[in-house]
């Protein structure tokens, strides 16, 4: 793409005197002569060192129509010269001394351009990363001081050329966030249903340029428009060695003969005013929908469409990995199994309702997924019911236990990729930032911003603490995807709202690119520096607390049938409630005499499970693991006194620290209040049931 050439030569002749190559932000001696300019990239260079060389070389070509040279070593050329690499390569560690203080500290993904005038004369313009990844970004920086402007959909380069003169920089580039990137959103034919391998690569070819390192996918389940073909679900026996699978079940992305989304099937050879000759085929869609239109698919096209979208996404997210992206998939939670499947486990004589069979059904998607193509994250999506709906108790449990079989799976089948979670919400209306205590902290959790992107970004973002967080502003809103949306402001409101409440990422939804231009640069440099126009740069927000009520947050609870030892209440320690995040008992204001009793039914080593305890925001027990302690199977009781309550509201919170929490039951006295509470287990013996 170019820009229209200026109508203006004089005006453009001064413009170009002070610009130069800077962007505005040349120096007085930057309208020097010409001078011929050779790149210098490392002796032993990685792919991506390589790669920012060559970048250098055709955007300067672009712009001033010399095509500089790559010279490679240690000895530097005579005349100017840039130089590209690593911060550790002895010929950038050789230039200037307070170059090597400065670049010392650089850390992935972080850049230096600086312009340096060596003692024996010539001027050098070291391009610097703390890695490879960095030197890249530094790379594409350069060419963006250069007039070069980078989108999704390619590149803008103004007609008019500059003069070869080496610029004056001193610029150092640090992300304000750790993850960057885009979530484009298949449902509609303006999004990536109709991306073919080498759209995926031309996106993807775009984000370093954009300093983005991140592409994430979303699947619908079967019903309404799914299940589209981007995650196969079923068991690993139908998983061959290449990850092509034997067994699918009915799957699609968009083509014209699928009535979706309002819009109406119908074959191309009936289109209008001649557009019938455009098409070859009566159904017009992605590649991997060839043939297998139809919706009634054989087993034999239902196992091409998953086998043809696995062949895609490893062509394209082996380029993403090559280019330093990182890749992202997955399914929403609770996990839908479709009906074909679920017939097919039938016929193995399994019975479909079985709540291990879930896990079993997630070992066969992540190891086909390890198999079929490489992947750094795989995000649970909650449910889009959350967004206006207040779901019931056991709808919330019913997504809990489904993460917490998820969670096992990859754990039995050491699945390559870190699990993470996302949705239309970050967690129920209750508590949003609820599954923050109940699952592991490495992984992140991430959500999209409600009412298509009208309301800002999640709040209780800045109550998770201690594991990545992922803001996904929208780029555009899909019911808007006839018309151009110019959020340029509001992309800049939400990145500021996510640098406040601590997001270390920040992605963008969307489905189209070209009319996208203006928001995705927008998100893309917000990501990177919000000092010009952000008033609150710098500063924390400050959220409230959600309203805390009488229950259990979260968890799940278990019975066992084994004797327990230390104790003449064997019912008692056979229930437990595990994976919580607090308990919340209603007394009246005083002091009380708080006892927590354990027990560990299930593990029968030591480190299996290990987690603190605080009472009314006090640490009470730092490093719990009841079998190291007493072993399995015995029952192993806590008493603190003097716990005082404030508030009416006494607090049990648990820190899990290896595996889930677990607890059997406690009691609460004083002030003659007796509150007993059979965790897991219904009322007995003078204690309460489990509260939920």
């Amino acid at each position: 793409m170019t820009l229209r050439r200026s109508s203006f030569p004089s005006l453009l002749a001064v413009v170009s005197c002070t610009m130069t190559l800077l962007g505005g932000l040349a120096s007085p001696t930057a309208c020097a002569a010409a001078e011929p300019i050779t790149i210098v990239e490392p002796q032993i260079a990685e792919p991506l060192e390589h790669l920012a060389a060559r970048e250098i070389r055709r955007y300067l070509y672009l712009r001033t129509g010399q095509l500089a040279p790559i010279a490679t070593g240690v000895q530097l050329p005579p005349g100017a010269s840039i130089v590209v690499g690593r911060k550790d390569h002895s010929t950038i560690q050789a230039l200037d001394e307070q170059l090597r203080q400065s670049i010392s500290t650089l850390k992935p993904q972080q850049y230096v351009l600086r312009t340096v005038t060596l003692d024996s004369g010539p001027r050098v313009l070291a391009v610097v990363g703390g890695d490879a990844v960095g030197t890249l970004y530094g790379a594409y920086r350069l060419a963006e001081r250069l007039g070069v402007r980078f989108y999704l959909h390619g590149d803008v380069v103004p007609d008019e050329k500059i003069d070869p003169v080496l610029p004056s920089l001193d610029e150092r580039g640090e992300a304000l966030f750790e993850t960057r990137g885009i979530q484009p959103f298949h449902d509609f034919p303006e999004g990536p249903d109709w991306w073919n391998t080498d759209d995926y690569k031309a996106i993807l070819a775009q984000l370093p340029k954009l300093r983005m390192n991140f592409i994430g996918l979303h699947t619908y389940p079967e019903g309404g428009v799914g299940p589209e073909p981007t995650v196969w679900i079923g068991l690993k026996e139908d998983v061959n060695p290449d990850g092509t699978v034997r067994f699918s079940s009915q799957s699609s992305y968009e083509h014209t003969l699928r009535a979706a989304w309002g819009n109406t099937a119908k074959k191309t050879s009936d289109f209008s005013f001649g557009t019938a000759q455009l098409f070859e085929q009566d159904a017009y869609g992605p590649d991997v929908m060839q043939d297998a239109t139809s919706r009634s698919q054989t087993p034999a096209e239902r196992n091409a469409v998953f086998n043809r979208t696995g062949k895609m996404l490893r062509e394209a997210f082996e380029f993403a990995h090559s280019l330093g992206v990182r890749t992202c998939v997955g399914t929403e939670t609770p996990l839908i199994i479709p009906a074909l499947v679920k017939d097919r486990i039938k016929s193995r004589g399994r019975d479909p309702n079985d709540p291990n069979l879930v896990r079993e059904v997630y070992e066969g998607m992540f190891e086909r997924i390890a198999k079929a193509y490489p992947l750094d994250y795989y995000w649970f999506w909650t449910p889009e019911g959350w967004t206006w709906g207040n779901p019931k108790e056991e709808e919330v449990q019913a997504t809990v236990a489904d993460l917490m079989a998820a969670i096992e799976a990859a754990r039995n089948v050491k699945s390559p990729f870190v699990l993470a979670t996302c949705g239309w919400v970050l967690g129920p209306p209750k508590d949003r930032a609820l599954f923050d205590n109940l699952l592991p902290k490495e992984m992140p959790m991430s959500c999209i911003n409600r009412n298509v992107g009208f309301a800002p970004v999640e709040a209780g973002f800045a109550r998770i603490q201690g594991r990545p967080r992922w803001a996904i502003p929208w780029l555009e809103d899909d019911p808007g995807l006839t018309i151009p949306q110019l959020w340029v402001g509001r992309m800049r409101r939400d990145a500021a709202d996510a640098l406040a409440y601590g997001c270390s990422g920040l992605l963008g939804i969307h489905w189209r690119t070209r009319i996208l231009g203006p928001n995705v640069s927008a998100l893309a440099k917000a990501a990177w520096d919000q000092k010009s126009w952000n008033p609150d740069f710098g500063k924390a927000a400050a959220v409230p607390d959600p309203k805390r009520m009488e229950g259990r947050e979260g968890g799940n609870i278990a019975a066992f049938s084994d004797a327990i030892a230390d104790t003449e209440h064997d019912a008692l320690y056979q229930t437990v409630a595990y994976g919580m995040a607090a308990y919340r008992l209603k007394v009246p204001k005083g002091t009380y005499t708080v006892r927590l009793q354990f027990c560990e039914p299930h593990y029968g080593e030591a480190g299996k499970r290990v987690f603190g305890v605080t009472l009314q925001g006090r640490k009470a027990i730092d490093k719990l693991d009841v079998f190291a302690a007493v072993g399995k199977d015995r029952a192993l009781d806590y008493t603190f006194p003097g716990v005082e309550v404030e508030t009416g509201l006494l607090e049990i919170r648990f820190d899990g620290i290896v595996e889930f929490p677990c607890i059997a039951a406690f009691t609460v006295e004083g002030g003659g209040i007796v509150r007993k509470i059979n965790c897991g287990g219904p009322a007995t013996e003078g204690y309460e049931a489990d509260l939920v």
